[in-house]
C-alpha cells in the first residue's frame, strides 16, 4: 500500500483558492474572464449563467448529513462566483428540500430541471436519492452527489457520478491500516440498516483476507443504545488474538455510545470506524475514551494540525453557519463540487455527455483537502486518511493512503 503525500506547491494552490485567490482548482487553469458565453443551448452561459438544481433532504431523517452536504455547495458556489466563475460565466445554485423521500426527491429533480437547472445534486445517499438522479439522467442531465454507497452509480447510469469517500475505500483503509499496525485478528459488528456499512466490512474481508483471525460477529441496529449482549460476545472471544481489533462498522453517534460501553467493561481493545465519525464532536461524545480509537475518512480536518486549506476552508464554513462542518458530507460535499467545476469548464458545456467525459477523464487533480487520481464505475478513487487521537484526547492524523493502485 502505497503512502500519498500532498507537495507543499499543491497544497499552496489549494489554499489560495480557498482564500478567494484566482486559482479555481488546484492543478487546473482558473476561469477566464475574458471567455465569451455561446447562446447555443448545451453551451456554457446560454442564459447568461451556470444554473445548478440541488434536492437535498433539508428535513427529515437525513438532515443531518444532506444540510451539511448543502452548506458545502453553497460555499463552493460562493468561491468560485467571486472567483469570477466558470470560464467567465456566474454559477446559480438553487436548492429544495426533498424532505427525506425519494418519491418527493423525484419530483424536486423535475421542477428544478423545468425551471432551468443545467446540472443537477441529488441527496447525498443513494436510497433517497436514486430516483432523483434517474430523473436527471432522462433528461440528458448530468448529476452528481457528494457522498454514499458504492451503490448509488451503478444505479442511476452514465451521466452520474459520487465523489465522496466511499464506502469500499473506507474498507480498504481499514484493512490498510490494520496490516500496518500488526493486527493478528478482528471482531466485526456491523450496522445492517444501511448498505453503506455491510459495504466496509465486505472490502474490509477482502483485503485482509486471511491475515486476520475472525474472531466473531454482530449486527446492530441504526439508533442502538444498548450493546450489553455484543460486547459479553467479544468478551468471551478477543482474547482468540495476541493483538485484536474491533471493525465498527456504524454511524456516529452511535458508536462513540458503544465504545464508551466497552471502555466500561474493561476492553481497551482498538476500534476502527469509519468516515461516519469525521466530525468535531466526537471527542466529546466520547466521553475521554479516545484511547486506540481510528476511523478511516478521504481528508483530515478535524484537528488543530491539519493543513492550511482546510483550515481555511473551516474557518469559512464556520463563520457562514456558525459552526464546525457538522459531518463528513461537509467535505466531501465540497471537494465534489470543484471536481465538478473541473469538468464543465474543461468541457466548456453543460451537456451532460460532455460533462460526463471530463470528469471521468480527471486524473492526479488536486482538489481542496483531497487527490482525485482517477474515476471508476462512477467512482472517485481518491486519497484517504485514518484518524486518532493523540495522549491527551485531541485529533491527529495517523496515516494516509493512496487506494488506487497508483504509486
Amino acid at each position: 500500500m502505497t503512502h500519498h503525500k500532498f507537495s507543499q506547491a499543491a497544497k499552496n494552490v489549494v489554499l489560495i483558492s480557498l482564500l478567494g485567490g484566482s486559482v479555481v482548482l488546484a492543478g487546473c487553469a482558473g476561469p477566464s474572464a475574458d471567455s465569451k458565453p455561446d447562446s447555443a443551448a448545451g453551451e456554457l452561459c446560454a442564459d447568461g449563467k451556470i444554473t445548478i438544481g440541488s434536492a437535498k433532504a433539508l428535513s427529515g431523517s437525513f438532515s443531518f448529513y444532506d444540510t451539511a452536504g448543502s452548506h458545502a455547495e453553497e460555499l463552493a458556489v460562493e468561491l468560485v462566483n467571486e472567483q469570477g466563475g466558470i470560464n467567465g460565466c456566474k454559477v446559480e445554485l438553487v436548492t429544495q428540500d426533498m424532505k427525506s423521500d425519494p418519491a418527493v426527491g423525484r419530483q424536486v429533480a423535475r421542477e428544478l430541471i423545468a425551471g432551468g437547472a443545467e446540472v443537477f445534486l441529488p441527496p447525498n445517499n443513494e436510497g433517497l436519492g436514486t430516483p432523483a438522479a434517474q430523473a436527471a439522467q432522462s433528461e440528458g442531465i448530468f448529476s452528481m452527489a457528494g457522498a454514499s454507497g458504492d451503490d448509488y452509480a451503478p444505479g442511476v447510469g452514465s451521466l452520474f457520478a459520487t465523489g465522496g469517500s466511499m464506502a469500499s475505500l473506507n474498507g480498504r483503509a481499514a484493512a490498510a491500516f490494520a496490516k500496518e499496525q500488526g493486527y493478528d485478528s478482528v471482531y466485526y459488528i456491523t450496522n445492517d440498516t444501511f448498505a453503506y456499512f455491510g459495504t466496509v466490512e465486505d472490502y474490509f474481508r477482502e483485503d485482509v483476507g486471511k491475515d486476520l483471525k475472525e474472531l466473531g460477529s454482530q449486527a446492530i441496529e441504526f439508533g442502538q443504545t444498548d450493546f450489553a449482549a455484543v460486547i459479553s460476545d467479544i468478551k468471551r472471544t478477543v482474547d482468540g488474538g495476541e493483538k485484536p481489533m474491533i471493525l465498527l462498522a456504524t454511524n456516529y453517534p452511535d458508536a462513540p455510545t458503544m465504545i464508551k460501553q466497552l471502555r466500561k467493561a474493561g476492553l481497551d481493545t482498538p476500534v476502527v470506524g469509519n468516515a461516519t465519525w469525521a466530525t468535531k464532536n466526537m471527542v466529546d461524545a466520547l466521553g475521554g475514551s479516545t484511547n486506540n480509537v481510528f476511523y478511516t475518512a478521504g481528508a483530515y480536518t478535524e484537528g488543530d494540525d491539519a493543513d492550511e486549506a482546510t483550515v481555511a476552508y473551516v474557518n469559512r464554513y464556520k463563520e457562514a453557519y456558525d459552526t464546525f462542518p457538522e459531518n463528513h458530507q461537509a467535505v466531501e460535499s465540497y471537494w465534489t463540487m470543484w471536481a465538478l467545476f473541473d469538468a464543465i469548464e474543461k468541457a466548456d458545456s453543460t451537456t451532460g455527455t460532455e460533462i460526463e467525459k471530463a470528469l471521468f477523464a480527471q486524473k492526479d487533480v488536486e482538489l481542496p483537502m483531497r487527490t482525485v487520481f482517477e474515476w471508476k464505475d462512477g467512482h472517485v478513487l481518491g486519497s484517504n486518511v485514518v484518524v486518532g487521537f493523540t495522549a491527551d484526547g485531541a485529533f491527529e492524523q495517523v496515516s494516509s493512503y493512496n487506494l488506487s493502485g497508483g504509486e
